[in-house]
């Protein structure tokens, strides 16, 4: 059997201290093994034969490299070194050995340094392999010695790590910023009377509501109320004549309280009536368990039908128990009043915004809220939170959601949030195409990535669809499994 000296080299680019090997004859250092861009492994190391080291003169020792792993082999070109005579006879007869690094004559007592240095292509399956060093050593035609291999270590070629180039849209300033509030109050009334009696029933609880919100706004500094809608409904229940009536008198008995209250202008409150919650009476049907739900919403859809006798109708066909479940659990929740309070918010600066964020979120911009994350380091904790804020107070805006898309993919992992934000953002958009495009490479759907990248390239966002384009080529040279 041939002599095997195996030598394993680690990925560190230079190694703190020299290793030795077979018996100290054998003498590596500045070891280097890594990984291009476009995919070549390059081998950097000095072998160093030392003192100790005999190469008989007639002999000859063959130092061939080679890359082992998973039953694949990969034979790196050899360094041949020739014993004093042997060197002689070699050059009279102008003997070539294949696949040779370089070839050298033994110099007695010497260290004798090669640098050793090749590129190949990088495969897969190299990324964790062996290298090994064949020694063979040979005096005419007979193998002088055998050595079954000394492992050292162990190749640790980094996976594919990609830095994608994530494009967010800066938001333009709101010149005014105008914000609601809604509500709905669930105010009870003697039958067939619209006068608010503030300790009837519920009333207390439900006029509280509406004046909580009226005060938020007009207890805060930082907002100008700008006016009040109220909107009242009756339910289906009685007469649409008599409902007609309720649902004015009722809503303008609202209106009346808020006024008086408050000692507000009389112009800073509009209102209107719905004399029958029919929509949100089908809302209810359609979500509930009731017998012959599917014939009481086909009644419900009956356009040209008197809508007194709809309601008899609906009533006839639920039954008496049905009926009854419909009198107590729906007709009451629509029996209600909804109020919006409109009002403006002033600008704030930087260091205002990153306090109200956590407060008060709603009286901030979209651009607002951007400047705040910009004012953190990407990925932390405030600058993920601050997105995230943006897309909940802002949760169709499609800037808003591209910018949330593009802290989720930047944020690492599973991609679903993000691709549901995306989903929001303007498809046409530089941007979108731009972060579809780096999921789809993170997914490993590489020709989709690239498409996306040339098309936001095309949409004027040079720079980033550039980079992930190059990004992209890392991708498709990195070798398959």
């Amino acid at each position: 059997m041939k002599k095997i000296l195996c030598i394993l080299f680690c990925l560190l680019p230079v190694l703190s201290e020299a290793q030795t090997l077979y018996k100290n004859q054998v003498r590596i250092d500045k070891e280097s093994i890594t990984r291009s861009n476009d995919n070549r492994l390059t081998i950097n190391l000095d072998i160093t034969l030392q003192e100790n080291l005999k190469v008989a003169s007639n002999n000859v020792a063959t130092l061939t490299p080679f890359l082992e792993a998973d039953g694949k082999t990969k034979i790196l070109p050899s360094i041949v070194v020739y014993g004093r005579k042997r060197d002689i006879v070699n050059q009279r007869n102008h003997t070539a050995f294949k696949d040779t690094y370089t070839i050298i004559r033994r110099k007695r007592n010497e260290e004798q340094k090669i640098s050793y240095l090749i590129q190949m292509p990088f495969e897969a399956w190299m990324r964790t392999a062996n290298m090994k060093l064949n020694i063979d050593v040979c005096g005419c035609c007979d193998v002088l010695e055998e050595n079954s291999g000394e492992l050292i270590t162990q190749l640790n070629i980094a996976p594919l790590k990609l830095q994608p180039s994530i494009a967010y849209i800066t938001p333009q300033a709101e010149g005014i910023k105008h914000r609601a509030v809604e509500g709905s109050a669930y105010l009870d009334f003697p039958v067939n009377k619209y006068i608010i009696y503030p300790e009837y029933r519920r009333n207390t609880t439900e006029l509280a509501k509406i004046r909580a919100t009226i005060d938020t706004v007009r207890n805060d500094k930082n907002t100008t109320l700008t006016g009040i809608k109220i909107h009242g409904y009756a339910s289906p229940e009685g007469s649409y004549a008599n409902n007609i009536r309720l649902a004015k008198g009722r809503t303008q008995a609202l209106v009346d309280y808020v006024t008086s209250y408050y000692n507000f202008d009389k112009s800073l409150i509009v209102s209107e009536s719905t004399p029958e919650d029919w929509e949100g009476f089908r809302k209810f049907v359609a979500t509930s368990s009731l017998d012959k739900k599917d014939e009481i919403l086909r009644l419900m859809d009956e356009e040209n039908m008197d809508i007194d006798k709809k309601e008899r109708a609906i009533a006839k066909l639920a039954g008496v128990q049905g009926y009854k479940y419909i009198l107590d659990e729906y007709y009451p929740a629509l029996r209600h009043s909804d109020y919006t309070v409109n009002y403006t918010v002033r600008g704030f600066n930087l260091e205002e915004s990153k306090e109200i964020i956590n407060k008060r979120p709603q009286l901030l911009s979209l651009q607002e809220i951007y400047l705040v994350a910009q004012s953190y380091e990407p990925g932390s904790e405030e600058f993920n939170h601050a997105f995230l804020v943006a897309a909940t107070m802002f949760p169709e805006d499609p800037i808003a959601n591209l910018n949330a898309a593009a802290m989720e993919i930047q944020k690492g992992g599973d991609t679903t949030e993000a691709k549901k934000h995306l989903a929001k953002a303007d498809p046409k958009a530089a941007e979108t195409l731009n972060n579809l495009g780096v999921i789809a490479m993170l997914e490993d759907d590489l020709d989709k990535a690239e498409k996306y990248f040339n098309a936001a390239k095309e949409a004027g966002l040079s720079t980033q669809a550039d980079a992930n384009l190059r990004e992209l080529k890392k991708k498709q040279n990195y070798p398959r499994q």
